[in-house]
């Protein structure tokens, strides 16, 4: 059954848009073009508030929704110029893509004429814009802002090595991993060092004690932003297919980051996840492939040191929801804009790639009709948008691995003179990519790679490669791999990473301290009953999080004393640093002041670490605290907050979460996997797929919240859903002279 055909200008023949259980649409089309134009239709029929949302979270326009609590964040968006860089990378879209947006833009904007407004326009009083192409490029760049990290290592370098040591700034900021791995999961050489004792000692010796208020100079550690993603040929499967699993951990929201839908046209198919707003497909499977993504630690942002004659400024309003306008005036250079100084008063220009023409464009949308996993290769190493790590597979049971993005030319670190700013790209051909590796897999969890060190300057302070050696220790523990397992494998909660805290603990909770201190007792009662899990139930783990997070902020701040005293901006934000803060933890002789030993310092912090946990779990002894209880899923709506009343239609459930920041399931409150998906190139039927929530994103929708409790157990949900015998949508071409 197809409901009457509503007119759509642009069309060349007419679309029909299916829906399946849960509402997920697939789009058949006469053609591409048209294929997009559907998409569109269908992405904006479920998620109209959130398109406009992500357009203007970029642009810096929230408080014209949200009023005066939006205005600092755009202020800095405002700062950030995407509006304009949105306008030039529209400028230097190939051709092809612009047809791909204007189509895609028709969709969207047939919508929006043609329906009422969501309920959060409704209560807000505001009303839905019509989409421009422009738009969907904003949502791209906000994508690759979120992904792109912010320059500030090379500020962070600068800073020690001003201050610090050789041998100390080598220690702190080196490439050691104690779970290095290859790009098979495997462990190679994790290049460990011995800590730079004497030095180390005397900083520490100089350092004032606990730095006083607020002043945080080491950054937070519980948010490893990105993504796992593995490939298999067909060595390791159950029937000789070739397998990838892809999920993207990211900040969580209602609705979900991502919608689903599939598309369909004459010779081809494609089914998976596009963000709503980008007519791209960010992973999926074809009818010849699988791909998938995961964020790479890109240095494509650079501060650069600016004189005053090199300024100029813009004037930006901000409007203001039931409020007054906020006037700004933005400084900015041929640079970027100057949002920063250094300690000694030199200004410092964010210069980042993504403003850049050409920065972002539609190019990962040709994995979509690739034929294999070379010509996959090669689009997504043309392609640009967010610096990312490409999985592939294909039907001939092929896998690879490349990158994707803009990546300046650039070596070094620290801000430069804008003598030494990147004036060039890397091309294509100069970006890596492996391709049918002999091992048979390859695994990408946001660590670094020897790969990644071929090109000088592509990638810096990866996170630590804890998941994906733990993802290579599940494919060692068993072959037969099927698209049911994968995605088990996905939701693993393993963390083990703790292990060595649990051990060092232990070593200080003996008999005569837990039999003099009842507190210390029930940690140690707590640290011994851990699992060795973040499941839900585990208890102990808590204990051993905050203790680990406490340890860490005090060693690093006192070692780091010289560094913010020149530098009030100053933060410590290497994430490869879990090898110098074992092996100082190691050696007794090393220890921040006040204390007169290590043991006593080990111990101050577990009387912190009980202190916190028993004011953030009232009532609970620590022997009893558990992990759940203080990870919840933490999915919010962004008014919830605006309109407290609607809370409980507009947030998902608040369910204890599994998984920490350091288990293949990376999970932290509000944060967590945006995406699972297991496939077989090809074979879409049997694909495997889980959201944090629904397709819709109308509150009142019955899809709204349906998929919620499938994606927190990692329950098999199909990507391809079975049709429900509904009606059709049929979206027909108005002729030229009636549009």
């Amino acid at each position: 059954m197809t409901v009457a055909g509503r007119g759509l200008s642009g069309l060349r023949a007419d679309v029909t848009i299916d829906r399946g259980v849960g509402g997920v649409p697939t789009v058949r089309a006469a053609g591409l073009p048209d294929g997009w134009a559907g998409l569109g239709y269908a992405v904006a029929t479920d998620r109209l508030f959130q398109l406009d949302l992500l357009r203007r979270g970029a642009a810096g326009r929230l408080a014209e929704l949200f009023g005066p609590s939006a205005v600092a964040q755009d202020v800095a968006q405002r700062r950030a110029g995407l509006t304009a860089a949105a306008n030039r990378a529209l400028r230097a879209l190939p051709a092809d893509q612009r047809a791909v947006l204007t189509a895609y833009t028709g969709g969207i904007n047939a919508v929006i004429a043609s329906s009422p407004p969501p309920l959060e326009h409704e209560v807000l009083g505001r009303h839905m814009e019509p989409w421009q192409p422009r738009d969907s490029l904003l949502v791209a760049l906000l994508l690759a802002q979120m992904l792109s990290g912010d320059g500030e290592h090379h500020r962070m370098y600068a800073a020690m090595a001003r201050s610090l040591p050789p041998e100390v700034v080598g220690f702190l900021l080196g490439e050691t991993d104690p779970y290095l791995v290859g790009l098979d999961g495997r462990p190679t050489d994790g290049r460990r060092t011995d800590p730079p004792t004497q030095a180390l000692r005397a900083l520490l010796a100089e350092a004032p004690g606990p730095l006083a208020g607020d002043r945080q100079i080491v950054a937070s550690d519980d948010r490893p932003w990105g993504s796992n993603a593995l490939a298999l040929t067909g060595s390791h499967t159950a029937d000789g297919r070739a397998l990838l699993a892809n999920d993207m951990h990211l900040p969580l929201g209602a609705p979900a980051l991502f919608h689903r839908a599939g598309l369909r046209w004459p010779g081809g198919r494609v089914d998976g996840v596009t963000v709503p707003g980008l007519p791209v497909f960010v992973a999926g499977v074809s009818s010849v492939l699988a791909w998938g993504a995961t964020r790479l630690a890109a240095d494509v942002v650079e501060l650069v040191e600016v004189e005053p004659a090199q300024l100029t400024t813009r004037p930006e309003r901000v409007l203001v929801h039931r409020g007054d306008p906020v006037d700004v005036e933005v400084t900015d250079s041929p640079w970027g804009p100057v949002d920063a100084s250094g300690p000694d008063g030199v200004l410092l220009a964010r210069h980042w790639v993504g403003r850049e023409p050409g920065a972002v464009d539609l190019g990962l949308g040709a994995l979509m009709t690739a034929g294999d996993v070379d010509t996959g290769t090669e689009a997504a190493r043309r392609a640009g948008g967010p610096p990312l790590n490409i999985l592939l597979a294909d039907t001939g049971g092929r896998i690879a691995w490349t990158v994707s993005g803009r990546f300046p030319v650039r070596e070094g670190s620290g801000p430069v003179t804008p003598d030494r700013a990147w004036t060039a790209h890397r091309l294509p051909h100069e970006l890596p990519y492996v391709t049918d590796p002999e091992s048979g897999r390859l695994v990408s969890a946001n660590n670094g790679v020897r790969e990644h060190g071929t090109v000088p300057g592509l990638a810096t302070n990866h996170f630590s490669s804890r998941r994906a050696a733990r993802i290579g220790e599940l494919l060692d523990a068993g072959g037969n791999w099927d698209e049911y397992r994968l995605l088990a494998l996905q939701g693993d909660s393993d963390a083990q990473f703790y292990a060595f805290y649990r051990d060092l603990a232990l070593t200080v909770l003996t008999d005569p301290v837990t039999e003099a201190d009842e507190q210390r007792g029930r940690l140690r009662e707590a640290v011994r009953a851990w699992d060795g899990t973040a499941r839900t139930d585990a208890i102990g783990l808590a204990v051993l999080v905050a203790w680990r997070e406490l340890l860490r902020e005090s060693l690093f701040a006192a070692l780091l004393n010289r560094c913010a005293s020149k530098d009030e901006d100053f933060v410590y934000c290497w994430h490869s640093h879990e090898s110098p803060l074992r092996a100082m933890l190691g050696d007794a002789s090393l220890f921040p002041p006040p204390h007169r030993d290590q043991r006593g310092f080990l111990l101050f912090e577990l009387d912190v670490c009980g202190a916190l946990l028993r004011h953030l779990a009232p009532g609970t002894g620590l022997d009893a605290l558990r992990w759940g209880m203080l990870n919840p899923t933490g999915i919010r709506h962004s008014m919830s907050h605006l309109a407290p009343e609607l809370a409980a239609l507009l947030d998902l459930p608040q369910d204890e979460m599994p998984g920490c920041a350091e288990s293949v399931c990376a999970a932290r409150p509000g944060f967590g996997p945006a995406v699972r998906l297991a496939a077989s190139p090809g074979r879409p039927a049997q694909a495997l797929l889980n959201l944090p929530g629904g397709q819709s994103g109308d509150p009142r929708s019955p899809f709204y919240r349906d998929q919620f409790a499938a994606w927190l157990t990692a329950a098999p949900q199909p990507l391809d859903p079975p049709p429900t015998g509904g009606a059709a949508t049929r979206l027909v071409p108005i002729p030229p002279g009636e549009a």
